[in-house]
């Protein structure tokens, strides 16, 4: 992955919640690297609700070709609520498209301005978010 951006990947243990932390440029890499993570979590935790903050992303570096690839790949965790975070942004606007688009597909996304709004969405009152090694 390009030194310019960066994933982290936090557990919930009492809900069983996973956080996926975004920044600087998101990538193919990244996606691709987020795909792996996620059928580990599967492995490990079962199917879990999924919280993706591209608070600290700067820009998306995937080429249109690339799109097709990630967007109709099978996610790995399915049948639980994916809230994508993203602020009133460009971020915003590319993201919401994505949720839209696999909403029709009986995903359940939905893109929220905070992590915080996500937590609530998901009953998370005091989350403890634990570093996850995958």
């Amino acid at each position: 992955m390009p030194s310019d951006s960066s994933i982290g990947f936090f557990f919930e243990r009492t809900r069983s919640v996973l956080l996926a932390t975004f920044s600087g440029v998101f990538t193919r890499e990244t996606a691709l690297s987020l795909n792996r993570a996620a059928r580990a979590v599967v492995e490990r935790h079962g199917h879990v609700p999924v919280i993706l903050d591209f608070t600290q992303v700067t820009s998306f570096s995937i080429q249109l070709r690339d799109w097709p690839e990630l967007g109709n790949e099978r996610r790995a965790i399915r049948g639980k609520p994916r809230l994508l975070v993203a602020p009133p942004t460009e971020t915003f606007s590319i993201l919401r498209l994505h949720g839209t688009h696999r909403g029709r597909d009986g995903d359940d996304t939905e893109v929220v301005p905070t992590r915080e709004s996500a937590c609530r969405k998901l009953g998370l009152d005091n989350p403890n978010f634990e570093p996850l090694q995958v």
